[in-house]
């Protein structure tokens, strides 16, 4: 095995056995309706494993550890083994979406692309759990299921990794925070907290007035549904909005950056010139500046060009003087006058 190989194997069971740990400890936390369904906020280890170290690692992080933790818990090592694939899965696909193509979070897009990577992780793991026990396991009976396996986890496991990774992620200085990315940071923040405070506000003004404990389940479900739709739907407007303002300034950056080198050219603050906003108006008076910095600097090459003319006609003038001037320059002017002479 070459070392590299070695190194995520290595780490992938060192985290998967803290991972299976936690799992162990966070079945005291079970949602409601879902017998073995709990709060996981530790699915965002193999996640971060995947990112940080390699896809393969978050790989064994998340199927060898939902094996220890589903062993030490009584539910059997390989009863749903099913389940250890989903959690395999979702610290792989967020590794494959960011560890091969972006190596510093620095951008709305990189950190758009992780955090879509994470929920396509859920979702994919999830469904291919479904799908496995559909065809092989039969455990799951529809729709029974749906409200007390399926939702649950796809909901949980989104939710702590959308939030939790990205924690662990500035930990670790995999995230660096830019303006794009404290903006973007901050807008999710405030989205996240504002969303889930929304719903528990509302599930909790609700509760006395429901009938049954199913009626209170059904209740948690669509708030959580909709705070998770909620939540994707702003994410992908902050994104949006977060991109209309800060890539102008990138575009601004770029171009003090192309003068501060000499290039008074600026085809790319075009878009950026057209705006009507107070950005606009910034390229557009920036570029006027760069404009008139370059005809300064044409006019000084000029006068630079001009005096080294000036000089050296005066400095030839001067050598000229100087061997006209010499005992060996008159000794030739002696001896080609008495050549005429004869």
């Amino acid at each position: 095995m070459n070392p590299g190989a070695k190194k995520i194997l290595l780490a992938g069971l060192a985290f998967a056995a803290v991972y299976g740990l936690l799992n162990n400890l966070s079945n005291i936390f079970l949602l409601p309706s879902a017998p073995i369904i709990s709060l996981r906020p530790q699915i965002a280890l193999p996640m971060a494993v995947g990112i940080l170290v390699h896809p393969l690692a978050g790989f064994i992080t998340g199927l060898a550890g939902n094996v220890i933790g589903d062993a030490i818990s009584g539910f059997g090592a390989f009863k749903f083994w099913n389940w250890h694939i989903a959690n395999g899965l979702m610290g792989f696909i967020p590794g494959l979406a960011v560890y091969r193509h972006i190596h510093r979070i620095d951008t709305v897009r990189a950190f758009g692309l992780l955090q879509g990577g994470i929920v396509l992780a859920c979702a994919a793991g999830v469904g291919a759990a479904v799908v496995l026990d559909v065809l092989f396991i039969h455990l799951l009976t529809f729709p029974a299921s749906f409200p007390s396996w399926i939702l649950p986890a796809f909901l949980t496991d989104a939710v702590n990794g959308f939030i939790l990774v990205p924690v662990i992620l500035l930990l670790a200085r995999r995230i660096r925070l830019t303006l794009e990315t404290r903006t973007i940071l901050m807008i999710t923040g405030l989205l996240v907290v504002s969303i889930l405070a929304t719903a528990g506000a509302i599930t909790w003004a609700v509760l006395d007035d429901l009938v049954s404990h199913s009626a209170m389940v059904e209740n948690f479900y669509i708030a959580a549904v909709v705070s998770v739709l909620l939540l994707v739907a702003g994410f992908i407007a902050a994104i949006v909005f977060v991109r209309r303002v800060t890539d102008p300034l990138a575009g601004l950056a770029r171009a003090a950056q192309a003068v501060e080198q000499g290039d008074y050219d600026l085809p790319g603050l075009a878009g950026v010139s057209a705006r009507t906003d107070e950005l606009g108006r910034l390229a557009r008076i920036f570029e006027q500046m760069a404009g008139k910095v370059r005809e300064r600097e044409r006019t000084l090459q000029r006068q630079v060009d001009e005096l080294k003319i000036i000089i050296d006609r005066e400095k030839q003038a001067q050598d000229v003087s100087e061997i006209v001037e010499t005992e060996y320059f008159r000794t030739l002017k002696d001896k080609a006058r008495k050549f005429r002479e004869r």
